[in-house]
């Protein structure tokens, strides 16, 4: 956990922010931004976040990843035009990188970082914005706030990064064009040059090269690696090696802009306190410096409890259904903390847990997710899964989860009384038929196997796919008919079908399966995972200690307990607000 200056710690304890309450699962979207920024990882499991923490050195060089990470996002922020509002935070840096003003092996680095963990709700820019934040915190920054809802730019933007060569009134003139006036600019230098340095061979007439010419060689902008003031105490005392600063007059933009309002700016920023509330604010109207025909959603913050939309799955297994779900929970000992799924029927005399029969399963073991900013709030996530088997006789059609914290505390996670809903059990994805282009044998693409019901004869059957993490960085969208497979016998009450989608989607390629019924009514399963394809359920005997089972009687009648756990957890804040109702 990183240590914050003591009066972030006091604003982390007494500044609370709330989850918006108008979340309520599912929200795509939402749900998707959430858990990337706090769990790091994509659905399949692949994470970036583990690429920059703890603050990780970038192989074969003395600089970090943050740094690179740091650096990307100004230079794609730098295409924009406060005027006319165009440019921004707008992934445009994709297309930009044949640019001398975006020179380098670390820009190229951070792209490839990148390239792979773009989805569907999660736009290239977006990624850079959690980027930026990840960076931050887990070099001892501060956490700095994130909002979604960024759109990327599918060509390059117009020039717009300084040269360390530049006049300070150029430098002015094009932080200005960017919106920032001259304190702001060098707030955002000196944040930004916090960690790094200036890189030799892309900087040749700054940094000098070593005793292999071959060799890269970073001279950094301070003595530390971590996110800290020594940027802003050494260049006021005099001690500071920053290159920009020191090596190249010709080249000393740091020093013409670090002292263009006559070091009034700097000294306000020359406390450990001061130099991180300022970063955060700084760098969060970066963030926000957007086109201006984006409009950003709010701060997207920690859901104490979370249902995993991409994990939340019915299928068909080798002779009946199976379900799996997978709820995080924000815990303060994992080692106590036991989660039991309840649910209810969706057929038969229990439909909807009639006269209050509900089935259950414990849960398994659990496995810690975190991220750079989850890391840094202190936070402990951990994530269990259920896979259960379901009679298609009863199917299921809601779901919850009780959570017993082991000190006396339990609550219940139910949606805010809404229930986690399985809106349909007409058609199914069935990842452990399905087929990734890399096993297959001369056919292109990914082949895709849905399971439909065989009590009804669809006019159409069809995948809508989708993929943004793409070679070409341009995100593809088409649709891909299905077909009746009579090779493959019926499975409890299923016909399967199967199709291909002819496109490299990229790693994060997700698809939505509709199966369209004679009477014009589409049933639809939602923001599937290709990462997933070709992988089967476990088994619930080595998921689940307990299988699913009946059991009578209603949810607590007439006991007190806590319901929605409703925790908000922003940037800066964590508070509880439970309440208190009967069932």
């Amino acid at each position: 956990m990183l240590n914050l200056p003591a009066s972030l710690v006091a604003c982390f304890l007494l500044c609370f922010t709330s989850v918006r309450a108008t979340y309520q699962y599912p929200d795509l979207q939402y749900d998707a931004l959430e858990e990337f920024l706090y769990e790091g990882t994509r659905p399949d499991g692949s994470s970036m976040a583990q690429l920059v923490t703890p603050c990780k050195l970038r192989g074969g060089t003395n600089t970090t990843v943050a740094a690179e990470w740091l650096r990307l996002v100004y230079h794609d922020v730098a295409t924009h035009n406060i005027s006319d509002g165009t440019g921004g935070l707008d992934g445009s840096i994709f297309f930009e990188t044949d640019r001398s003003e975006n020179v380098g092996a670390g820009m190229n680095n951070t792209l490839s970082d990148f390239s792979s963990f773009p989805n569907k709700y999660l736009t290239r820019a977006d990624l850079i914005a959690i980027a930026t934040s990840w960076a931050v915190a887990t070099c001892s920054g501060p956490i700095v706030p994130f909002q979604g809802g960024r759109v990327d730019a599918n060509v390059a933007g117009p020039f717009g990064v300084p040269d360390p060569s530049d006049s300070l009134e150029s430098l002015t003139a094009n932080f200005a064009k960017q919106g920032f006036n001259v304190s702001e600019m060098i707030q955002l230098v000196a944040c930004g040059h916090t960690l790094g340095g200036v890189r030799y061979p892309d900087f040749p007439t700054i940094v000098s090269p070593g005793a292999d010419t071959s060799d890269t060689v970073v001279d950094l902008f301070d003595d530390t690696q971590t996110f800290d003031h020594n940027i802003v105490s050494g260049y006021l005392d005099g001690t500071s090696r920053d290159p920009l600063l020191v090596l190249n007059q010709t080249m000393a933009s740091d020093g013409r802009v670090f002292g263009s309002d006559s070091n009034v700016t700097m000294q306000s920023m020359n406390s450990a306190d001061a130099f991180a509330q300022t970063c955060v604010t700084i760098l969060t109207k970066m963030l926000q410096t957007v086109p201006s025909t984006v409009t950003l959603t709010d701060e997207i913050t920690l859901l104490p409890v979370k249902v995993s939309t991409s994990a939340v799955q019915l299928t068909v297994g080798t002779s009946e259904l199976q379900f799996q779900a997978a709820v995080r929970v924000t815990v303060a000992n994992s080692t106590t903390t036991t989660v039991t799924m309840y649910w209810c029927d969706r057929y038969g005399d229990a439909a909807n847990c009639a006269s209050g029969l509900k089935r259950f399963a414990a849960s398994g073991a659990s496995a810690t997710v975190s991220s750079p900013t989850s890391q840094a709030m202190g936070v402990t996530l951990e994530k269990y899964k259920f896979v259960v088997p379901i009679n298609a006789n009863q199917s299921i059609s809601k779901f919850w989860f009780e959570i017993d914290y082991g000190n006396g505390t339990t609550s219940t996670a139910d949606n805010g009384g809404a229930y986690y809903v399985v809106d349909q059990d007409e058609v199914l994805w069935v990842p452990s038929m399905s087929q990734a282009k890399s096993v297959l044998t001369g056919v292109s693409g990914v082949t895709v196997t849905a399971a439909v019901k065989n009590t009804s004869t669809p006019s159409r059957v069809y995948m809508d796919c989708f993929g943004r993490a793409t070679t070409d960085y341009i995100a593809a969208n088409a649709t891909y008919d299905l077909t009746l497979n009579s090779s493959i016998p019926a499975v409890a009450g299923y016909n399967f079908y199967t199709g291909t989608a002819t496109f490299d989607y990229g790693s994060s390629m997700s698809f939505d399966l509709y199966s369209v019924a004679e009477n014009g009514t589409s049933y639809v399963d939602t923001y599937r995972q290709a990462g997933l394809i070709g992988v089967a359920l476990a088994s619930t005997s080595t998921v689940n200690s307990t299988t699913s089972s009946a059991v009578g009687g209603d949810s607590g009648a007439g006991t007190a307990r806590p319901v929605d756990s409703r925790w908000a957890v922003g940037a800066l804040g964590l508070v509880s607000l439970w309440t208190l109702t009967y069932l």
